[in-house]
């Protein structure tokens, strides 16, 4: 009783949640979801604090993981709104969150919870699948159906996935891979969804000793994903050490990166919600980019996703010659009459630049 009490308490707070196109939406505005899962009393308001703004599997399982049945009455942190996974309560606060890698249970996208869209709960049906959709990584088991995908895809509102090539994958894979696999399921899987994606933050369960995700990596990946079309993203905080679990096992440099990456994508979030446009990259063997159109003005996220510094060239289509703002580093560039800028990249920086309207695509 008190745990109803609670979610009806709390969900007469939450916005109306929906979807337009392949972003989502909370009282009909673009929304930039930024996700963090069992979180609560002093990491929850870490995490808060820290710009994330969904809690995925809370209250049911976030703060006495070790008895799942004796449930939460711990109220969410101002401004933050929780994805349950009591997918009977038919008003949860902000949506469910479906049981996570369905592909790897296994489940299909009929066996998926059967819950109601978006479009007529004002809630959203958040999914994460394993990175085995993606076509670098072999199937999740011999003779799966990588069109399972799209069924799963097609239960939920808002589609994820996580990949983590530093902590499990001890960098056998390219952290380009963040992009390719993101546009795979983005075009794809999920086609014309909005779509996110977990970024690792430490070392997890410890596979990969030797090596380390920093601040600058972690940015990185989210702005990969970003640049890729994701709607969203999601800060894998949690670890398994000597200890026992750690739902916030981040350091302070972790969660200062975490503040700035959460505060710029807020701030870029009706940008962010725009289709990502092609750009193309010369070298393309270190930096992913895309371009936004929004308010009058083309935006270019590009990304160094390696550990040296190399300069490239973009090229944006349509863009006129003449300088480009970018943003926060208080410079500019200058793209050539066939819409080329040539910029320098440190080790996984990330570059956004900005085109006026007077730069724009001609018609």
């Amino acid at each position: 009783m008190v745990r109803a009490a609670l979610s009806v308490a709390v969900a007469a707070l939450a916005p109306v949640f929906g979807v337009s196109g392949a972003h989502v939406t909370a009282n009909g505005a673009p929304f930039f979801p930024v996700l963090a899962y069992y979180q609560c009393g002093a990491s929850a308001a870490a995490a808060a604090a820290a710009g994330v703004d969904f809690f995925a599997e809370q209250p049911y399982t976030a703060c006495t993981w070790q008895q799942p049945n004796d449930f939460s009455t711990e109220p969410l942190p101002p401004g933050v709104h929780a994805l349950g996974d009591d997918y009977a309560d038919p008003s949860p606060d902000a949506g469910w969150y479906l049981p996570d890698e369905p592909d790897a249970i296994p489940l299909t996208g009929e066996e998926l919870p059967q819950l109601p869209p978006a479009a007529t709960t004002g809630k959203l049906r958040v999914l994460n699948l394993s990175q085995h959709f993606f076509s670098d990584q072999a199937p999740i088991r011999p003779g799966y159906d990588r069109g399972e995908y799209t069924r799963l895809a097609a239960r939920a509102d808002l589609v994820g996935f996580d990949l983590y090539p530093i902590v499990k994958f001890c960098g056998r894979v390219p952290l380009l891979d963040v992009f390719r696999a993101q546009r795979e399921l983005a075009t794809i899987y999920a086609a014309g969804q909005p779509t996110f994606q977990w970024i690792e933050t430490g070392p997890m369960t410890g596979e990969c000793p030797t090596l380390q995700v920093t601040p600058a990596i972690a940015n990185a990946e989210a702005w990969l994903a970003v640049a890729a079309g994701a709607a969203g993203i999601g800060w894998f905080t949690s670890g398994w050490t000597e200890s026992g679990w750690n739902r916030w096992d981040v350091d302070d440099a972790m969660v200062a990166q975490i503040a700035e990456t959460d505060a710029r994508l807020h701030g870029l979030a009706s940008v962010l919600v725009a289709p990502p446009g092609p750009v193309s990259v010369s070298p393309a063997d270190a930096v992913a980019a895309s371009s936004r159109a929004a308010g009058g003005s083309t935006y270019v996220i590009a990304v160094n996703a390696t550990d040296r510094a190399t300069t490239v060239s973009l090229r944006i289509p349509g863009l006129r010659a003449g300088a480009l703002q970018v943003l926060d580093e208080g410079r500019s560039v200058r793209s050539t009459k066939r819409g080329v800028v040539r910029d320098t990249f440190p080790p996984y920086a990330v570059h956004v630049y900005e085109a006026g309207p007077g730069l724009t695509a001609r018609s």
